[in-house]
């Protein structure tokens, strides 16, 4: 089901940018949550009147059964949006959300207009303008809490307000003739609404992504910056999850600067931080947090001993800038993200371990989690001896 609404959605929105396609559907899930439980109750109170006010003449099932059939087809719908569906946290909800809702509301707009085409035909010419009036005010009203979902709306004005436009329009009465026309009018000027306020929301969803993306992006390198990792830290996805936190520092990186430049310095860090990127798999938060230090944040099982050995001699063979060999010490730390306070512990045990590798001699990675239970546990060096390591120190 879940396929076939991003399938669906994907063609009904074709020129929705990706980067902003979940903001999108998130937002549009949550409007729709908030809006139409007053829809809902709307139409039931319409369907009690319905049977109330319906054409004597017509059947007990166009009067009664349809009636309340609809506001059985309420009472279901609010039950249903009383639900946690936590679209933040997995946004392919809001997919599956807007998708059953359109074809639900296809649904309560066929119940609708069947009600009305059947009761407009039993009633006297003189009584029969106030079930059009009642439906059109349901169909526009169900069409303006899809809005965002424009496909699904327009099917809606489509149901809702063809079939009874054009019995009216070919009745003979020219008072019905009028109002036929007056409903069409309603339906375009809807429509031109409708991709109104989805374009207004792309822009403003992309507006927002872009400022998000400048606060989160360091200017230099590109990658993340120390905000966007903590940000991913409380993001709902990584809550209860046990990850890992790698945090790298250029070893002698003030000495680079001291001898080379400024500019050299950052043409090494735009090196290292192309590197680090490299080595961040999928699911994997590259991040430059301050200065020459840089960071992993993923799953556990994606930042491990072995990643970040590989990272140190990645870093150590390449070719730098400034045609000297740079190398890098590594804090390995992991921990269960389950609130502010195991955050925090998080930080501090890979930054911990990270100052035990500087003053151990660096080139090199500790690990920062006593218990830790993997292929890395503890203290993990290069294959070139700690002397040759040390011999090339001056300063941090």
């Amino acid at each position: 089901m879940a396929s076939k609404a991003q399938s669906w959605l994907d063609r009904a929105i074709p020129d929705l940018p990706d980067a902003i396609r979940d903001d999108y559907f998130v937002h549009a899930a949550k409007e729709l949550q908030r809006q139409s439980p007053w829809l809902f109750r709307a139409m039931f109170i319409n369907s009690i009147i319905a049977m109330v006010a319906g054409a004597e003449a017509a059947h007990p099932f166009v009067r009664y059964a349809l009636p309340t059939l609809m506001a059985c087809y309420c009472v279901f719908s609010l039950f249903v949006l009383r639900s946690d569906w936590q679209f933040d946290a997995k946004p392919w909800r809001a997919r599956k959300f807007l998708f059953e809702s359109s074809l639900s509301s296809c649904f309560g707009a066929l119940i609708c207009t069947s009600w009305c085409i059947l009761s407009w035909l039993a009633a006297p010419v003189e009584a029969r303008m106030h079930f059009p009036i009642i439906l059109v005010m349901g169909g526009i009203a169900t069409a303006f809490c899809l809005s965002s979902v424009k496909i699904g709306a327009i099917a809606n004005l489509v149901i809702d307000l063809v079939p009874i436009s054009l019995l009216m329009m070919f009745s003979g009465n020219p008072a019905e003739l009028a109002a036929a026309l007056s409903l069409a009018l309603a339906g375009g000027f809807q429509y031109i609404m409708i991709s109104a306020n989805q374009s207004r929301i792309i822009q403003l969803l992309t507006l927002q992504q872009q400022a998000r993306q400048q606060a989160h992006t360091d200017p230099l390198t590109g990658l993340a910056n120390r905000r966007a990792v903590f940000d991913r830290l409380r993001h709902p996805t990584l809550k209860d999850t046990n990850c890992g936190l790698m945090i790298i520092d250029i070893d002698h990186f003030k000495a680079i600067n001291d001898e080379w430049g400024h500019e050299m310095g950052d043409q090494v860090l735009c090196e290292i931080a192309e590197i680090i990127a490299s080595h961040a798999i999928p699911g994997v938060l590259p991040a430059r947090i301050g200065g020459e230090e840089f960071a992993l944040l993923g799953p556990v099982e994606n930042v491990t001993g072995p990643h970040a050995l590989a990272l140190l001699q990645d870093v150590r063979t390449a070719p730098m800038p400034n045609g000297q060999q740079v190398t890098v010490s590594i804090g390995l730390s992991e921990g269960v993200i389950s609130c502010e306070e195991s955050w925090r512990k998080l930080y501090q045990r890979a930054d911990a371990a990270l100052y035990r590798a500087k003053s151990e001699g660096r080139n090199q990675l500790c690990q920062g989690d006593s218990n830790f239970e993997g292929p890395c546990s503890g203290k993990q060096l290069l294959a070139e001896p700690p002397v040759m390591a040390r011999s090339r120190i001056r300063s941090r």
